[in-house]
């Protein structure tokens, strides 16, 4: 389970309410919970999935936890004096819920929850490790490709660096090992196919789409980057984020993107790797990537400790 999926599962009240107090170990130079101990039993914690505040004029004292068992619970700390600029707190350790875990759950009831769009997404999800819009949008922009440009021979040039990217290389094979891909940073979907045998360009664009929720996740996006969210904060944004999946999924691709022919390039293609020695920190660095100076080599990063004014070049 992922913290999506937890998010989700507290969203759809898919857990065992337990509300007990409990001794939790506190590491109070990290301000995180290590361990807990209910009814005499240890549990070891394993990933902290997230830390919230139970009020929004408190510090933080929620933790939705992953213990080594695999099990989650959200676990908070209960003020029991008022709220001080003090270190020390005076209250006690509750442990509020577990979330379900997958046995528990009906199996058809267990997949509509999960797959909130289709089984295509399946292996991204299981690579990227969760879902998200910016996911779905490399899945369209994929099959945008499979559909247009079925033959695959072209490279591409996207203008990110999102979780997209992670969609585009497993479903289109296109990826930064073999340099059919490459990423000019942006912060836009931006998408541009190099047709080899047409000797053609094609950038793909996404549309400004509406969702109906913008103030909403302005709202509780700043919330949550100020770690001032509370945990029902966090599960409402979690839905937000699932209902604009679900949209992104469910448009036709030309609701989605513009299309537009635009100047080509010869396309780059996968070349030997070639190595070369820093005079700086002898490690190998590759010839594309290394600096010539003053007659001696160096790696980016040595050179950068030089202070010159020396532009940096390919060595070939």
């Amino acid at each position: 389970m992922d913290t999506a999926e937890a998010l989700r599962s507290i969203r759809f009240d898919l857990l065992e309410y337990i509300q007990e107090k409990v001794i939790v170990d506190f590491d109070n130079d990290g301000r995180l919970p290590v361990e807990f101990t209910r009814k005499k039993k240890g549990h070891n914690i394993n990933e902290i999935f997230g830390f919230f505040r139970t009020r929004s004029n408190w510090p933080i004292n929620g933790f939705l936890v992953e213990t080594d068992d695999k099990e989650v619970y959200f676990l908070y700390f209960h003020f029991l004096d008022s709220i001080s600029r003090s270190p020390f707190y005076i209250g006690c350790w509750v442990l509020s819920f577990r979330v379900l875990n997958d046995r528990e759950l009906m199996g058809l009831y267990r997949r509509d929850r999960k797959m909130l769009l289709n089984m295509t997404l399946k292996r991204v999800v299981d690579f990227h490790g969760h879902l998200c819009p910016e996911l779905v949008i490399g899945a369209r922009v994929s099959e945008y490709a499979q559909r247009y440009f079925p033959d695959g021979g072209f490279s591409l040039i996207a203008e990110n660096s999102t979780s997209a990217i992670d969609a585009v290389q497993i479903l289109l094979g296109i990826t930064l090992g073999n340099q059919r891909l490459k990423i000019m940073n942006f912060g836009k979907h931006n998408y541009t196919f190099l047709l080899k045998d047409k000797r053609k360009a094609f950038m793909l664009s996404l549309k400004k789409l509406g969702y109906g929720d913008e103030e909403e996740y302005r709202t509780l996006s700043g919330k949550i980057r100020s770690l001032e969210a509370t945990i029902d904060e966090v599960v409402n944004f979690q839905r937000i984020l699932d209902h604009r999946s679900k949209t992104l999924f469910e448009l036709n691709l030309d609701e989605l993107f513009h299309l537009k022919e635009v100047e080509w390039k010869e396309a780059f293609a996968e070349m030997p790797t070639l190595y070369c020695t820093c005079r700086g920190c002898d490690q190998e660095v590759l010839t594309d990537f290394a600096v010539e100076y003053h007659d001696n080599v160096y790696c980016i990063r040595c050179f950068q400790q030089i202070k010159t004014g020396c532009i940096r070049r390919s060595l070939h």
